[in-house]
């Protein structure tokens, strides 16, 4: 951080305050110092419950400077899922804002565990409040403590699309791979200003924002201010040059009034991650925010695996692109009845599962050899995904394999079935799970979110739809108020089919 002392590493948005690197750097050091006198070393876990604000970064450092294992974890969980990352994680510290401190201290009560506790913005049942950290009368640099490239350097959990989160880890060498991916696919560099429209939890914003951004020397915008003309004034204001978020934030900029009136011009790189982007978004984005646009696909395991840029948007939307830099995607059969080698790909325009081979994947599973092992193999991971890969190369996602739907001995997608029905004009969203059937074993069934519609409206609208077999169509229509999502805007289906 010398090398950048007195350029700006955070911008805290809301406060006004600039924290150069080498304030960043102290402060950074009087937190682990603190940490260090409450007897954290190397190798022990450290939870952070925290929002997009100054504590995560702080804490995050803190932690690789003394070799400690940071495990950043999505706030929005309910009590009983942060009990389980707590107890299967069993951290020594455990960082959380008052904002989750219910549910959190409710969850900490009940765990087999009990960490040191360490409270953000005025927690009533911690046992410090993070003042006392960067209060610490030591802010030069902490005890040293080596670093070995396969040491564990931090733990990222799942968003429980499939079930309870699963722990990544990543050791030393994994994370600087991922943090170079990153800013090599989408051009950080120390004159970046990074702006983060989605938790920092989350491999989107850890890996795709904060390490890449520090490791540069760039900029990063603190900020939990994700409104429309928010996002779009401190574009202007600090020059912002890259934006990652979801595409449900970006569609909302493109219906402010004023754009055209605005100067969005510093823009580099406006990435989409989380789900596709449809044709039509994808041309509002490039018409009225920036050409600029990105679009990927990844997982917590592997971060960005394939990725739609500028040149590809919009013919390419929908699919999910072409391989990254230094990764290697194949499409192999789907056969859960043996091991399929990870060269045994299907034909181009053929639905199989997708690995991945990448030297930013994950290293293992937190406490489970067996889920390690039959997910790398022979050094690619399988990601349970399933996709097509067309005649041009690029890569269009179909569905999970958990997802899949035998009915009467067919398999269905899900997604084909949700593409067909979110066609249609009055339907918001919808998701769509087997449910079981004692004739058919399971049956297609959609949870939709539709006004004025009803089930012998979608079920006629099914029926005369060209693009889906009889077999595919639901047999159940439920309709719900909305689509239970994760904070990544990932469909959880397990929670219909329970």
């Amino acid at each position: 951080m010398e090398w950048r002392a007195n350029e700006s590493a955070l911008e805290i948005v809301e406060t006004g305050e600039t924290l150069t690197y080498a304030e960043f750097d102290e402060r950074v050091n009087r937190v682990a110092n603190a940490l260090s006198d409450r007897g954290i070393r190397k190798g022990d876990r450290v939870a952070m419950v925290l929002f997009n604000t100054a504590e995560f970064p702080l804490t995050l450092y803190a932690c690789y400077k003394l070799g400690a294992v940071p495990v950043p974890i999505n706030f929005m969980l309910a009590r009983d899922n942060f009990r389980y990352i707590v107890d299967d994680v069993a951290p020594k510290v455990a960082v959380y804002d008052a904002d989750v401190e219910d549910d959190f201290s409710a969850a900490l009560a009940d765990a087999d565990v009990s960490p040191h506790t360490v409270g953000v913005g005025g927690c009533s049942d911690s046992d410090e409040e993070f003042e006392t950290l960067t209060d610490h009368d030591d802010g030069s640099a902490p005890p040293e403590v080596p670093i070995e490239p396969d040491d564990p350097t931090y733990i990222l959990y799942t968003s429980g699309t499939t079930g309870m989160p699963k722990g990544v880890t990543f050791t030393a060498e994994t994370a600087s791979n991922r943090a170079q991916e990153s800013a090599r696919n989408i051009g950080i560099s120390q004159s970046s200003v990074a702006l983060q429209l989605s938790p920092w939890f989350h491999a989107g914003g850890v890996d795709i924002t904060v390490h890449p951004v520090v490791e540069a020397g760039g900029t990063i915008l603190v900020t939990q201010d994700w409104e429309p003309d928010s996002v779009v004034e401190m574009v202007e204001t600090y020059g912002v040059t890259h934006i990652v978020g979801v595409p449900t934030v970006a569609q909302r900029m493109t219906e402010l009034d004023d754009l055209e009136d605005r100067d969005l011009s510093s823009l580099e790189c406006l990435l989409c991650m989380g789900s596709p982007l449809s044709k039509q978004l994808a041309e509002a984005i490039m018409e009225t925010i920036t050409p600029n646009l990105y679009n990927g696909y990844g997982t917590t395991e592997t971060l960005l695996d394939t990725m739609l840029r500028p040149e590809d948007l919009p013919e390419q939307a929908g699919s999910a692109g072409r391989p990254t830099n230094d990764t290697e995607v194949n499409v192999i059969e789907f056969d859960r009845s043996r091991v399929v080698a990870p060269d045994e790909t299907v034909p181009q325009g053929e639905e199989g599962e997708i690995v991945v081979n990448s030297g930013a994947a994950l290293d293992y599973y937190f406490g489970s050899k067996e889920k390690t092992k039959e997910s790398i193999r022979s050094g690619w991971y399988y990601t349970d995904d399933l996709g097509v890969v067309n005649d041009d190369g690029y890569l269009r996602i179909t569905g999970r394999a958990d997802d899949m739907i035998l009915s009467g001995g067919e398999l269905v997608s899900p997604i084909e079935v949700e593409e067909t029905l979110e066609a249609h004009d009055e339907v918001e969203a919808v998701t769509v799970v087997g449910t079981e059937d004692e004739e058919w074993g399971q049956v297609v069934t959609a949870y939709v979110v539709a006004d004025g519609l009803d089930a012998d409206d979608l079920e006629e609208y099914c029926k005369t739809h060209e693009g889906l077999a009889d077999y595919k169509r639901p047999r159940k229509y439920e309709f719900v108020d909305e689509i239970e999502r994760t904070a990544t805007g990932k469909k959880q289906r397990y929670k219909y089919r329970d």
